[in-house]
């Protein structure tokens, strides 16, 4: 192994002393560990602990509800915390965000590009927000600064400096490390637009992040994807979930850019929105790798032979056709269809080949659970085994129920070992007995925020195979 000197110091001791995480095994080079594997050892994340500096995002977040927001708030700040220990606990290196923002102000200062990164953060802002940039800080960045909060035009509208998301916590989404490097992601909400281009900042200017090169930039290639669809199923291959928060477009253009193929998997339809586009929201809450040959997903959304007659669609049919008795006169009711998430259901989980290196469409006729079946993969259903139980009771009781709770959003700590929340029991029970270890916490109140271990978690690095 060749290892060059700079200033006294090797290459290797330079970069462990600025934090990046190094990764030797046999057959690899001594580049710095990446993702070439999503069920590979964890080495490092990045995460975002949420503080209580926070709750004021949430005002935008769930707009008419703020006290019922802010109610669980400690809960998720007590929660998020138990997650970072239990990571660094067993080994993972855990990065805050605020902590690489604070640095790359810092560097981007010195550097002279601080005024330029920042207009390139907040374009709509910036004209109100460069004569603040002596004082910007990390904290100020992620809307936690009451001082760049507490603007006011002159109608008196609330005009924050800095805009918020209430979901920057969910560090997954904004970006995904890649065998080939980094993939800078470009939220199709609107509300989170400032994150990925946050993300792009630090990856720029941290240091600690020096060794993490930006491969592939939605924004500038002008597709929208979400790093909570992108898993990395190996060094040539990402799978992603399509046609909800992230793009055909951005798949295709993710093989082309990376030469690595890409297997598509349709999600729900954002051309005719419902529930189901949030129950499902991005594939890493309905799918995830937990071991070599191991998947934990939903099998009457992943396998053809529910394609037809799909037990949980034919099940909201019933409840979509259940009567009832007009409204009287003084009664009031919320409006319920479910007619777009019967329609969208079956549509979910059939799979497309984008080639590597060209981005070549070819329809698979497959879904992904088949598809992975024929590799050798076991699938591990959430929500346990139905067992006695009758099927619309199962579905109801434990596969939807549990899957609403996230009980397929786990972070992967080492092939067979993953952390998981604790309220969802079948699931956890079915992924020990098929020899799965599981480490549990309580989350209830981040499952609440639509989101699990692997949506609060953004992996760097992961130690490679050496076979």
């Amino acid at each position: 192994m060749n290892i060059r000197k700079v200033g006294g110091m090797t290459l290797v001791g330079l970069w462990l002393s600025m934090g990046i995480p190094v990764a030797f095994a046999g057959g690899h080079s001594d580049r710095p560990a990446r993702v070439s594997s999503d069920i590979d050892p964890l080495q490092s994340v990045i995460i975002l602990s949420p503080d209580r500096d926070d709750r004021k995002e949430m005002y935008n977040l769930y707009a008419d509800s703020p006290v019922l927001a802010l109610s669980y708030f400690d809960g998720i700040a007590r929660q998020h915390g138990i997650l970072s220990h239990l990571l660094r606990n067993h080994g993972v290196r855990v990065f805050d965000l605020a902590d690489l923002l604070a640095d790359a102000i810092a560097n981007a200062r010195r550097a002279g590009k601080l005024e330029s990164a920042v207009d390139a953060i907040f374009p709509d802002e910036f004209p109100r927000l460069k004569s603040e940039l002596p004082r910007l800080s990390a904290w100020a960045m992620l809307g936690r600064d009451p001082s760049f909060y507490f603007r006011f035009d002159g109608k008196g509208a609330l005009t924050p400096l800095i805009p918020t998301s209430g979901a920057l916590m969910f560090t997954r989404d904004f970006a995904v490390s890649t065998p080939r490097g980094i993939i800078i992601t470009n939220g199709r909400t609107r509300w989170r637009q400032h994150e990925h281009r946050l993300a792009r900042f630090v990856f720029q200017f941290a240091k600690k992040l020096a060794a993490f090169p930006i491969v592939f930039d939605a924004e500038a290639e002008g597709v929208r994807c979400d790093g909570g669809d992108i898993i990395v199923k190996d060094e040539r291959t990402i799978v992603m979930g399509i046609g909800n928060f992230s793009d055909r477009e951005a798949a295709a253009k993710i093989a082309r850019k990376l030469d690595m193929a890409v297997i598509g998997v349709a999600m729900p339809s954002i051309e005719h929105p419902s529930g189901v586009n949030f129950e499902i929201m991005h594939l890493d809450t309905v799918f995830n790798f937990v071991d070599r040959r191991k998947v934990l997903t939903v099998p009457y959304l992943f396998l053809m032979k529910y394609a037809t007659a799909n037990p949980v669609a034919r099940y909201l049919q019933a409840v979509r056709d259940r009567p009832y008795p007009e409204l009287k006169k003084d009664e009031f009711d919320f409006p319920v269809s479910l007619k777009s998430a019967i329609d969208s259901i079956p549509q979910v989980g059939w799979i497309t080949l984008f080639e590597a290196g060209t981005g070549e469409v070819r329809e698979l006729g497959q879904k992904l659970g088949d598809y992975l079946v024929a590799q050798g993969y076991e699938i591990i259903p959430v929500g346990g085994e139905q067992g006695s139980l009758e099927e619309t009771r199962y579905i109801d009781d434990r596969v939807l129920y549990e899957l609403s709770l996230q009980a397929a959003n786990i972070v992967q700590l080492a092939p067979g070992k993953i952390i998981a929340y604790a309220h969802n029991r079948y699931t956890n029970d079915v992924l020990r007995k098929r020899g799965v270890k599981v480490l549990t916490f309580d989350g209830k109140y981040l499952a609440d925020g639509f989101g699990g271990p692997h949506c609060l978690t953004m992996p760097l690095a992961r130690t490679p195979r050496s076979d």
